[in-house]
């Protein structure tokens, strides 16, 4: 069955056995025309754009394209393509560079990441699993402690850093920030229960980043840290003490991840950490 989501591929790295890679960023008048005049120039001279981005804010005057390019069919140096983009009416600036080694292309040109006008970085969902298992081996259940504070500071100040540039009633705080943790990659989370006077939330994941490298290995639920986020996030949108449940997860087998909410008690705090 074809799934609803299209995959999402960082610019990062590209490699072609017999390709001619070359990396370019170019910096555009903020103008609707501005990539297709260049485009159009690099498809006349049979040039194959591979992988990149564009970032242009509506309130800025300027953009960056950057991209990887095969450029196997250019009939002449690089050095003369590069003076034609820049004479375009639109070109501003440009850069480039060639592969590191044959074959093999990285950015080299754009730094820092940047996800909503916050820096950010990426890791393998493998390394962090990997992280993750270290502190399980080495501290036992005091890993769990550690990364579940964890989660909760990021969510206490995510919900911190929301309030600061949005209006928003508390669901929809939560309901962007969810959104945030898909296009990040974290899962794809669905809110099914909010009921704001109880402070009673119940959210499912599915291929939540934490969990999905213990599909079916264990008994028990394994998320800290998202369930540790998810506390974090409720701590700050009701302003109780809120503690959260891991009641189903693909770690153990379950289609998906289940974080239910509670108010804390003494008799949660017993739970608190799937001890």
């Amino acid at each position: 069955m074809r799934s609803k989501y299209y995959r999402k591929d960082l610019f990062c790295s590209a490699y072609s056995e017999d390709g001619k890679l070359y990396q370019f960023a170019i910096r555009l008048k903020n103008t609707p025309s501005a990539i297709a005049k260049v485009a159009s120039l690099l498809s006349s001279k049979g040039i194959n754009i591979l992988h990149g981005f564009h970032a242009a804010c509506p309130s800025r005057k300027e953009a960056v394209w950057g991209f990887f390019a095969d450029l196997r069919g250019l009939n002449g140096e690089i050095e003369g393509l590069i003076k034609e983009i820049e004479d375009l009416e639109p070109t501003l600036e440009i850069k480039f560079s060639g592969p590191i080694i044959d074959g093999l292309i990285v950015d080299e040109l754009h730094f820092p990441i940047m996800v909503s006008d916050e820096r950010s970085l990426v890791m393998k969902i493998k390394t962090v699993a990997d992280s993750f298992n270290r502190l399980y081996e080495r501290f036992g259940s005091g890993g769990s402690f550690i990364l579940y504070e964890m989660g909760v500071a990021a969510g206490e100040n995510k919900v911190e850093s929301m309030n600061e540039k949005y209006d928003l009633d508390k669901l929809t705080v939560l309901r962007v920030i969810l959104a945030e943790r898909a296009a990040k990659g974290w899962g794809i989370p669905r809110i099914e229960k909010f009921d704001e006077g109880k402070t009673e939330v119940t959210i499912t994941v599915q291929e939540l980043f934490e969990c999905l490298p213990l599909r079916g290995r264990y008994k028990e639920a394994k998320s800290q840290f998202f369930r540790g986020y998810v506390a974090g996030v409720l701590n700050r949108l009701f302003n109780k003490a809120v503690s959260v449940i891991e009641v189903e997860c693909i770690a153990k087998g379950d289609q998906h991840c289940k974080f239910i909410s509670q108010v804390r008690s003494e008799k949660v705090q017993l739970r608190h950490y799937n001890l």
